[in-house]
């Protein structure tokens, strides 16, 4: 039987984080949206986001270009992502800025299929913005998958379909975990995700995979 393909890291954060530059931006966005009152509590800490901004646009480049080890490692110059995230991620006193790079740095481990560090930043991410948080919850279902860790990738896939109110993405992660079930032959739990996904978000890219992957199961149930 034909299965379907496992989605890639370019897939799981193709409407948000691969495009580099929309993703920096609307980091930017959001932290200008949040104002002094709901983020910047201290001048310190407006101190360390405009550090961890900067820092992060001068790695865009790399990003964009592809050089991963480039944009994790950086240069005498330039910090790259790893040293970014070190000094500006964290639940309590990481920074907008310095989350992004958590979530970047771990999309460039996944890019090397360097799936447990991959997991290991992605399950450390810690994000304000929904759809940026559902992705690093893809993003950790993606490396589960490619560890063949399935029941854990389908959990992780339905938390970030739970976690995004766009429709593109919710049933693209849906899709995900369909696919995760796929693979661990509960072809009743897989053949309802992709129903789902189907009836739901008609004519969307993941309706397409899941009316595929549902042909697919037709003579397996």
């Amino acid at each position: 039987m034909e299965q379907t393909a496992k989605p890639s890291a370019e897939e799981q954060l193709l409407y948000i984080v691969i495009k580099y530059k929309k993703a920096l931006i609307g980091a930017l966005v959001v932290i200008v949206t949040l104002g002094a009152g709901a983020f910047f509590g201290t001048r310190y800490q407006e101190q360390r986001e405009q550090e961890a901004a900067l820092q992060l646009s001068r790695v865009s480049p790399a990003l964009e270009q592809g050089n991963f080890t480039l944009a994790i490692n950086g240069t005498k110059q330039t910090a790259g992502l790893q040293k970014i995230a070190n000094e500006y991620s964290g639940r309590f006193i990481g920074t907008p800025s310095g989350n992004m790079a958590k979530l970047l740095l771990a999309n460039a481990w996944y890019s090397f299929g360097k799936y447990e560090t991959a997991l290991q930043h992605f399950n450390e991410v810690t994000i304000a913005h929904e759809d940026l948080a559902a992705a690093a919850l893809a993003g950790s279902g993606d490396c589960y998958l490619n560890l063949n860790k399935l029941k854990e990738a389908a959990e992780a896939y339905q938390k970030a379909a739970n976690k995004t109110d766009n429709r593109i993405l919710k049933a693209q992660y849906l899709t995900h975990e369909a696919t995760a079930y796929h693979y661990a032959k509960d072809f009743p739990k897989a053949t309802e995700l992709y129903k789902t996904v189907i009836a739901s978000y008609p004519g969307t890219t993941a309706a397409s995979i899941a009316q595929h992957g549902l042909w697919q199961l037709s003579g397996s149930l």
